[in-house]
């Protein structure tokens, strides 16, 4: 079943392939996410709050945009909002509890740890057009950022992102 389908059926109130809709959309909300938050627990929960706004809102949905620009642009938000929220709740002596414990291994932390050296811009750039596959011309949409000036900072990441895997290797 196509994802154009499975959002003609929310409009309709039939949400039986959620989960085949969750499966196909999970992995680039995933890494909206995870690289402005750095917590799991909270990813998870944002991904959450990400899919019942996009169903909340579904007849707000434009079937010709991306689904999945759409998508990492609620939960990019949603986590913008979480991330300054906890930075204003965070006081000097609690920022200790939000550091992860080093014996806590994800399978995607090297590949995290890797897209912290770049900038947030840069890192945002490089996760929406590698991992969430989005076309530069949707990347300059979400950022609101001329088409240029996002394939610019695409390629000076990826030249970071070459001297920092030669580095690990």
């Amino acid at each position: 079943m196509k994802i154009k389908d499975i959002i003609f059926e929310f409009k309709h109130q039939n949400y039986k392939n959620f989960d085949t809709f969750y499966r196909l959309t999970e992995r680039q909300v995933y890494f909206a996410i995870v690289t402005i938050s750095k917590d799991q627990d909270v990813t998870k929960d944002l991904m959450q709050d990400t899919y019942m706004k996009f169903i909340e809102k579904i007849d707000q949905f434009n079937d010709q945009l991306s689904v999945y620009a759409y998508l990492t642009t609620i939960g990019r938000n949603l986590a913008i909002n979480e991330y300054n929220r906890r930075k204003r709740d965070i006081h000097d002596e609690q920022i200790f509890d939000y550091i992860p414990s080093p014996n806590k291994v994800d399978e995607n932390e090297g590949i995290l740890d890797i897209l912290d050296t770049l900038d947030d811009i840069k890192r945002d750039i490089v996760v929406m057009h590698v991992i969430n596959d989005l076309k530069f011309r949707e990347i300059a949409k979400v950022l609101t950022m001329p088409l240029g000036t996002v394939q610019w900072h695409y390629h000076e990441a990826i030249k970071i992102l070459k001297e920092k895997v030669g580095d690990v290797l």
